[in-house]
């Protein structure tokens, strides 16, 4: 790409704006969860190595900030707790169940990138501790339980760092308000706020993790608003929770995350998972789940956020395993019968960004005179720029890139995506 001169200049411009700079970026990632380990694990060593190597050192997507589940998730071969039922001591805490497919997992993709920072999430306390007796169908954690379950994850955080696999984030608890036919358990923000700063974050620093950070909500963005409002309305939990973690399952609601990165400025905001669900989108091809990653990335970036976590890296040819049928797709699909790996367009859309912002980058100011067009821009921590376009309508679209009075001409075909980086 070459650039020339010219600063009157005004028509069909996308333009970035170096010193009109925003948040910095933490990562991109997505969910090492159990069944993601157990398609691994069953194919062959050849695809075995391929599948790391898609998301994991040279040459791949370059993942280093991922999420792993407390306990069990819908996307585990079924509900397991770290204690037997009952032990609201905990003296039967144990990991050992973890060690068959999850354990490997993480550590085989560690070899490939030592760099990976870990969010973990728990979807539910162990059946004793709730309200309605077990890990599934919402019900809420009892009051007697809430030093036990704030145990039980500081000792889920240090079993992991024996193993290795050090927690740097965790998020109070996957979606908050949702009961689901798996793993969940609801929390309103006052009680998030409550849990945080009387027993999360006091037995967190007892034990030594003061360095963990804390997240809330953990689910869509259309709440997002009125949640952090709730559980960050005092000075207490101001200082004790560093982050808000979210979903995109309810749509764009780019200008609530906006929102929220404005009233909150000193805090993480990560969008902790998102995936294509396989009921209701029968018409949707391929590349309009491409598209919608692209779309999803680039507002939710140009709206402030720091992170982002891809739900499960693969999957099986039926979109699972998942122990309640809750199926969906992943950017990358093994068929177990075969040994054969399917890597979607959604893989490669991921990658325009994953691959070329490097941790630590921060957003520029970009504008567009389109809405033809949607992009957004960064400086990495070498200086490099990057800049993300994609078109995703039915026609070619010609613009002019302006930085600081000197323009390219380039062109974007229909339903395409670009990545341009320049010293």
């Amino acid at each position: 790409m070459e650039f020339v001169d010219r600063p009157r200049a005004e028509m069909n411009l996308i333009k970035i704006y170096p010193d009109e700079v925003y948040q910095e970026i933490l990562g991109f990632g997505g969910a090492l969860t159990e069944s993601s380990a157990y398609v691994w694990s069953r194919m062959g060593a050849e695809n075995k190595e391929k599948l790391l190597g898609l998301y994991f050192g040279p040459g791949s997507n370059d993942y280093n900030l991922c999420r792993i589940h407390i306990q069990s998730c819908d996307f585990s071969l079924g509900n397991r707790s770290y204690v037997e039922d009952g032990d609201g001591e905990l003296t039967t805490f144990s990991i050992e169940g973890d060690r068959t497919y999850i354990l490997p997992f993480i550590k085989a993709a560690q070899e490939k990138n030592e760099e990976i920072s870990f969010l973990a999430s728990p979807w539910s306390p162990p059946g004793f501790m709730k309200t309605n007796g077990e890990m599934n169908h919402g019900g809420k954690l009892k009051e007697e339980y809430y030093d036990s379950w704030a145990r039980l994850i500081v000792k889920f955080v240090q079993a992991y760092e024996k193993e290795g696999i050090v927690v740097s984030r965790l998020t109070l608890q996957n979606e908050p308000v949702a009961v689901q036919r798996w793993e969940s358990c609801i929390f309103s923000g006052e009680e998030e706020r409550e849990f945080a700063c009387g027993y999360l974050r006091k037995r967190l620093d007892e034990a030594g993790y003061q360095q963990v950070k804390l997240n809330i909500w953990d689910q869509n963005k259309d709440l997002i608003i009125e949640r952090t409002k709730e559980t960050f309305s005092t000075e207490e939990a101001y200082q004790a929770i560093q982050g808000i973690a979210f979903h995109w399952y309810s749509g764009d609601h780019f200008e609530a995350l906006r929102a929220v990165r404005d009233r909150y400025p000193d805090k993480e905001i990560i969008f902790t998972e998102g995936c294509v669900e396989y009921n209701g989108f029968s018409k949707r091809t391929e590349h309009d789940f491409a598209e919608s990653y692209a779309h999803g990335l680039i507002g939710d970036l140009n709206a402030g956020m720091n992170g982002f976590i891809d739900w499960n890296v693969y999957l099986d040819q039926q979109g699972g395993p998942n122990h309640v049928k809750n199926f969906c797709d992943a950017p990358v699909m093994c068929d177990l019968e075969n040994d054969t790996v399917e890597v979607k367009m959604s893989y490669y859309y991921i990658g325009h960004f994953s691959r070329f912002i490097r941790r630590g980058a921060r957003r520029l100011l970009t504008t567009r005179y389109t809405n033809n067009l949607e992009c957004c821009a960064f400086r990495n921590p070498d200086g490099e720029m990057v800049l993300i376009v994609m078109n995703a309508t039915d026609q070619e679209q010609k613009f002019e890139l302006m930085v600081e009075g000197k323009t390219c001409r380039m062109q974007l075909e229909a339903h395409s995506i670009i990545t341009v980086c320049w010293k």
